[in-house]
């Protein structure tokens, strides 16, 4: 048996917090001294301690986590609760790290205000491509590298073989929309695919043409699309300063094959169809 001090620092459990455990029931000591009522604890508690520090990640309240102790739950049963809660925070971590991303890429577009070269905007022509692709409205650059995983991973036969050209994402909204985007992604292809193709999820793939367009105004960008708004600023400014307007849902070209685990170093080239504005 160990005094309450030496099982609060096996336990790595306050004192304190054994103590209101025993004060409401949830964890009573191994024995207690009759004159001195010094507590004393065994190892053998440490799995129930266990337990309940786990349940109380989980949200749990103190009265339910003592009904779920008492209902004997299984090692399985609570390994799959602390799953689940795991999982929840590591979206909640990937998300705060999206919006860090975003207000770095801010802080950023401050700090080159007034400073925004177009001499690499490149204006060309596009020849009409076929696309191998699926359609999603998704609720962040997160779960658009997602779709891009999936697919990738999906696909993974038929790049083997050399049969998928670059990937190429496009924007279908009118309108930008962080929270929810109207993506579309998919490989350029150029043989035709009669075999009908499917993500590994069940979702089916389509293959149709990307019309070719006449006036596409382009330019580079390295990293994550959180980054993204610093070249479509550069866009922005020379279609302003040239005359033209956007016509047409803008497309990303993933100039090197993404890798899933490094998004970061991707290096894209980020296009908008254009038309010449008309005069007043």
């Amino acid at each position: 048996m160990f005094r309450i001090g030496d099982f609060s620092r096996i336990a790595r459990v306050s004192c304190r917090l054994l103590r209101y455990y025993d004060e409401i029931g949830l964890l009573k000591p191994g024995s207690t001294e009759r004159d001195s009522g010094y507590r004393y604890y065994s190892a053998s508690q440490l799995p129930r301690l266990n337990r309940i520090l786990v349940l109380k990640e989980l949200g749990l309240s103190l009265e339910e986590i003592a009904r779920v102790l008492d209902s004997n739950l299984s090692a399985a049963e609570l390994r799959g609760m602390l799953m689940m809660r795991k999982s929840d925070a590591q979206r909640a971590l990937t998300e705060e790290m999206e919006r860090l991303r975003h207000i770095e890429s801010r802080i950023a577009q401050i700090d080159a205000e007034g400073e925004l070269s177009v001499d690499d905007v490149i204006m060309r022509s596009e020849p009409a491509q076929r696309l191998l692709s699926v359609r999603r409205i998704v609720p962040s650059f997160v779960a658009a590298r997602d779709l891009i995983r999936e697919l990738s991973e999906s696909l993974r036969a038929l790049k083997a073989k050399g049969m998928l050209g670059r990937l190429t994402a496009l924007a279908h909204a009118q309108e930008f929309e962080i929270d929810r985007i109207d993506v579309e992604v998919g490989f350029v292809v150029a043989a035709d695919l009669r075999d009908a193709l499917r993500l590994a999820s069940g979702e089916p793939l389509s293959v149709r043409e990307l019309p070719a367009v006449e006036r596409m105004a382009t330019c580079v960008r390295i990293g994550l699309p959180e980054r993204a708004h610093l070249i479509t600023g550069k866009i922005g400014v020379f279609l302003e300063a040239n005359g033209y307007t956007l016509a047409g849902p803008s497309r990303e070209v993933f100039l090197q094959p993404p890798r899933p685990d490094r998004m970061e170093e991707s290096v894209v080239e980020m296009q908008f169809p254009v038309a010449k504005v008309a005069p007043l």
